[in-house]
């Protein structure tokens, strides 16, 4: 083992020398080429990461556009199937013109089956929102009909009944749950 750290120490004794004089002997040999070809050495790695800088500069910026065309995609496609779909038409317009009375018959009726439609596909909204595919800006051209939704009294005490309901029966966090925290955002972005 002692004979082999002393080798090493040789070796990098005898190379040491050897190093410095080949990077000293360089230089004039860079000196010693015409000026044309000392620029060319210089330019030529700087346009390089120029050149690469830019390339990812413009990859960044195609990327971010993309990424907002696809979320604008997407809440477009919910846009889209919230006014095609009639069950959801039926429910939204119920509870805009206050037509929606949340009773004790309610449960298991045609318009639960409505309203739980409606509050889904707007808790899907709110679970892109939740999982960051969507920002809250993002979620603006559906704002109003959240809002109108969210802030209705008689679904509010539905929406009460079935977080109160999920907590009894052990199930976790309802997902209109998430759906009441991206109507509290979107409430605190319009005051």
């Amino acid at each position: 083992m002692r004979h082999r750290v002393i080798a090493g120490l040789a070796v990098a004794a005898v190379a040491w020398p050897c190093a410095v004089q080949a990077q000293q002997s360089a230089i004039p040999l860079f000196q010693a080429l015409p000026l044309w070809a000392q620029l060319a050495l210089l330019i030529g790695p700087a346009a390089s990461a120029v050149f690469a800088a830019t390339g990812l500069l413009l990859t960044f910026q195609q990327s971010r556009r993309a990424d907002a065309q696809a979320r604008a995609a997407l809440v477009a496609e919910y846009l889209k199937s919230f006014t095609q779909d009639d069950d959801i038409q039926r429910a939204y317009y119920a509870v805009a013109y206050s037509r929606f009375r949340y009773s004790d018959d309610f449960h298991g009726s045609e318009s639960e089956r409505e309203i739980d439609k409606l509050l889904r596909h707007f808790s899907n909204i709110a679970l892109a929102w939740q999982a960051g595919l969507l920002s809250t800006r993002d979620v603006r051209p559906i704002q109003y009909y959240v809002l109108r939704v969210t802030r209705n009294d008689e679904v509010r005490k539905y929406l009460e009944f079935i977080a109160d309901w999920s907590k009894q029966q052990h199930l976790g966090e309802h997902p209109y749950i998430v759906l009441d925290q991206l109507s509290e955002q979107l409430s605190s972005r319009t005051r």
